[in-house]
């Protein structure tokens, strides 16, 4: 009978925790291609630097808006999926930085991973070279480390 309570408790919990993730997607602002706000909660992402709004890049021979595109690359990320993000040990102020996934998936990795940040420590450094080598994102035209603008 315990262990019958117990199981009811943990299956309803766990309903819960789904109706909740479902909202909390729903409520996922993506502000830049560094910032996620989660029902008036802004949160920077950790270990990464996109480019800043209304940066201009040329990639293939056309110029673009290259803040624009990485905000709609975090926007593909995030899209559909329960996002969760939580703030990370030893951030705070100015400075405070947070880890977010998307369905399990570390956004952060992938804004570098598809070529539409540049690393900021060395979490993503060996990433970032993999997509610079690769040419992916604003790799595959002029940007240079050092002359990539990027949103704080």
């Amino acid at each position: 009978m315990t262990m019958t309570l117990l199981y009811r408790c943990l299956w309803a919990a766990s309903a819960g925790l789904f109706a909740a993730a479902a909202a909390f997607a729903a409520e996922v602002t993506v502000l830049d291609g560094n910032t996620i706000d989660i029902s008036g909660t802004q949160y920077p992402l950790y270990g990464i630097a996109a480019p800043a709004p209304g940066e201009r890049c040329a990639i293939r021979g056309r110029t673009l808006d290259c803040g624009k595109v990485a905000r709609a690359q975090l926007q593909d990320l995030t899209a559909g999926a329960s996002v969760t993000c939580a703030w990370l040990a030893g951030t705070s102020g100015i400075g405070r930085k947070a880890k977010c996934l998307a369905n399990g998936y570390d956004v952060s990795y992938g804004m570098i991973y598809t070529g539409w940040a540049v690393a900021t420590d060395g979490t993503f450094e060996v990433l970032e070279q993999s997509a610079r080598d690769a040419r992916r994102g604003m790799w595959r035209g002029d940007a240079v480390q050092g002359e990539v603008q990027t949103s704080r």
